[in-house]
């Protein structure tokens, strides 16, 4: 049989106008029993409850009502509803903490404080001590100006012993000091603070704005320097210390701080850049272009060569005759293939050392100049001279600046030939005059350098083992750490490659033979020296026709093996940009590498690039392209059962990140099914299960 509401109601009314109360009870229940969502009636039916008598029947109907009303955002009926029930039970702490809330929420701030101190209160009594301090809490974050209110809170954390919260408090208090502008009470309430947890960001950022507010930042960077004595690889410290030592314009602390933080994130050297304008403010372009120095590679390779620009004009205009200047804008303009910035900045250099008789600096001005400008007798009879005085030294021939000037003369070659019809005639000196001009140079060059890159070897030295400097060795041991890793995780060729470069580099060294029986890799065959004379006459005398001249620079065509090198180009730039941090240059060069490979071509080469293009991708937060490559390795043939576990993991945090939570599980529990210890997958598996 149907239930009819509408007789119901109109019985009730008719029981309600009759006062007959139970009866309308009666008739009301009944509908609101057939329909719950009628909430007008449930509140008439509270109401009758409550004229009855009957408060608990009545509090019941009216708690309905009001969460109905609180969970549809009704807040203000919500309160009247609640405040109907704080009538019939005035003692209620589940309704005080309602109305706080929604007094709150509201912007009612008053009201919502008195539910709050009713709420604190209680709890008092009732010796329930840590209720009471978080609603005295939420009091206290009503009032954002209350100072005092903030102390005592924290003072009764720390009495209850709780730490965090007490060093919260303190933080709070210290800011709302700071912003009253009342900077000593800050200091003194966060250092109470500081007292409880000495490394807690927000104290000490507030100590740090506190102290320099009353100049006195070198005590605050002085309290960070002890905290990092305990502490050297603090990153958050650091960065503190770094803005804090730039604020006071302390440049030499600061970058004592910056450099440390770009050893343990390289990420960071854009810190450097704070420092140079420190420096420059001062008018100390020396330091300026010693910091430039540090982080141009980084500029550089991070394609913000327009940037390390600006600061080495900024450094020039300075001071024009700024060494490190000049020898970063001779790096900058090569790096660009610049041949006439190249050869300016070369001129430059070379002008600016001899007004102040650096050697050095002279010395490698004119090795490059004498390649540039073969025919400018000057600066090789200025070579001669410092040769003679002074010794060869290591004459450093830039390579980079040696291909700009053979691109020039091959250029400048086809040219003519099509202008003239023949090849041209270059006016090669004789060889009387080559062996007047250049007999010291070449004599000096032949005795103490056995090749371009090897640099100078005193007579009688043992060449297979020579002496290293500390730097060296640190070199060696960094580079036998990196061959060592690459070889445990199966990334055989970058570690011969890598051992070959070392062994080029200083020689054969027993390190060197131990790591290649692990991978089972011979001795490259050594390659028999260049003398540094033969490169500086190949351009000099200019008899060498175009394919010769390919030929002695070692620039002719290689075919196949090309390709090979434009793979490892593009390898080794990936994983120097990751290094860095600098993840959309990484997937670049990673995606050129990749498209030089196939998943069937050998080689683990598109297994390692398909592997981090997916790490890539994930540190940039692109899950989805990071499935598709963690997806393109699995592709690769005979990969072991460790590798097949190692990207099913990596395919599970990349499904996990693009909320596909089903598909994570699947493989996380397929790695549990067959390895039960590999990495955390155990505890992985057990979360996934306890959420679904």
């Amino acid at each position: 049989m149907n239930f009819d509401k509408t007789k119901a109601m109109r019985s009730a009314e008719r029981y309600v106008s009759q006062g007959k109360i139970r009866a309308a009870i009666t008739e009301y229940r009944s509908v609101v029993d057939n329909d719950p969502r009628d909430i007008a009636t449930l509140n008439m039916l509270g109401d009758l409850y409550a004229k009855n008598s009957d408060k608990r029947d009545a509090v019941q109907c009216y708690f309905q009502v009001a969460d109905h009303y609180n969970a549809q955002g009704f807040a203000q009926k919500a309160i009247a509803m609640y405040n109907k029930i704080a009538r019939l039970q005035p003692d209620s702490i589940e309704v005080s903490a309602k109305l706080a809330e929604l007094h709150k929420s509201k912007g009612s701030l008053n009201e919502a404080r008195s539910h709050y101190t009713t709420l604190a209160e209680h709890y008092q009594k009732n010796g329930r001590r840590l209720e009471a301090l978080a609603m005295f809490k939420q009091i206290a974050l009503l009032d954002p100006n209350n100072t005092d209110v903030c102390m005592n809170l924290a003072d009764s954390y720390l009495r209850e012993n709780q730490k965090d919260e007490a060093v919260e408090a303190y933080a709070e208090a210290g800011a709302r000091f700071g912003r009253q502008g009342r900077h000593e009470d800050a200091i003194r309430a966060l250092m109470r603070g500081y007292d409880i947890k000495s490394t807690d960001l927000r104290i000490l950022e507030g100590i740090v704005t506190a102290q320099t507010a009353l100049g006195r930042a070198g005590k605050a960077a002085s309290l960070l320097e002890e905290i990092l004595e305990n502490e050297p690889y603090n990153r958050d410290v650091l960065y503190l210390l770094i803005d804090c030592c730039i604020d006071s314009q302390n440049a030499a602390a600061a970058e004592k701080a910056v450099i440390k933080l770009v050893e343990i994130e390289p990420a960071n050297y854009p810190k450097f850049l704070d420092l140079i304008r420190i420096y420059l403010n001062v008018n100390d372009p020396e330091s300026a272009a010693r910091i430039l120095t540090m982080c141009s590679e980084y500029l550089l390779a991070g394609g913000q060569s327009d940037e390390c620009g600006k600061w080495i004009n900024e450094i020039l205009e300075r001071n024009p005759n700024q060494l490190s200047g000049l020898r970063i804008l001779v790096r900058y303009n090569t790096w660009l293939n610049d041949e006439t910035g190249i050869r300016l900045a070369l001129e430059r250099l070379y002008a600016a050392a001899s007004k102040v008789e650096s050697i050095d600096d002279e010395r490698f001005a004119l090795a490059q100049l004498i390649v540039i400008r073969p025919h400018e007798t000057r600066y090789r009879d200025r070579l001669n001279e410092i040769v003679q005085q002074h010794g060869p030294g290591d004459l450093p021939v830039n390579e980079e600046v040696l291909k700009v000037e053979t691109d020039r003369l091959e250029t400048t070659v086809v040219d003519t030939t099509h202008q003239n019809g023949h090849s041209p005639d270059f006016e090669a000196e004789t060889p009387t005059e080559i062996e007047r001009n250049g007999n010291v140079l070449e004599a000096q060059i032949i005795e103490s350098m056995s090749d371009v890159s090897g640099g100078y070897i005193p007579p009688g030295e043992d060449t297979d083992e020579p002496n290293l400097s500390h730097s060296d060795e640190q070199k060696i041991q960094k580079e036998i750490e990196s061959i060592t890793f690459y070889i445990e995780n199966d990334y055989n060729e970058l570690a011969e490659k890598a051992l070959n470069e070392l062994a080029r580099e200083y020689g054969d060294r027993p390190a060197f033979a131990e790591l290649r029986q692990k991978i089972g890799m011979e001795l490259e065959e050594p390659q028999q020296p260049v003398e540094a004379v033969e490169i500086v006459e190949s351009v000099v005398v200019n008899t060498l026709g175009i394919d010769e001249m390919r030929s002695e620079f070692g620039l002719e065509e290689q075919g196949a093996v090309d390709a090979n090198d434009d793979y490892e180009t593009h390898y080794h730039t990936a994983v120097a940009y990751q290094e860095m941090g600098l993840l959309e240059q990484a997937i670049a060069e990673f995606q050129d590498a990749v498209h030089l490979t196939t998943p069937n071509d050998g080689t683990r080469r598109s297994f390692q690039c398909s592997n981090l293009l997916g790490h890539c991708f994930l540190q940039n937060g692109m899950a989805n392209h990071a499935i598709t490559w963690f997806i393109r390795a699995l592709e690769t043939p005979d990969i072991s059962d460790e590798e097949h576990h190692g990207l099913w993991y990596e395919l599970a945090l990349a499904y996990q990140a693009n909320g596909d939570e089903d598909t994570a599980a699947r493989y996380f529990e397929q790695i549990y099914a067959e390895n039960v210890d590999f990495r955390d997958v155990g505890e992985r598996v057990k979360n996934l299960v306890s959420q679904h």
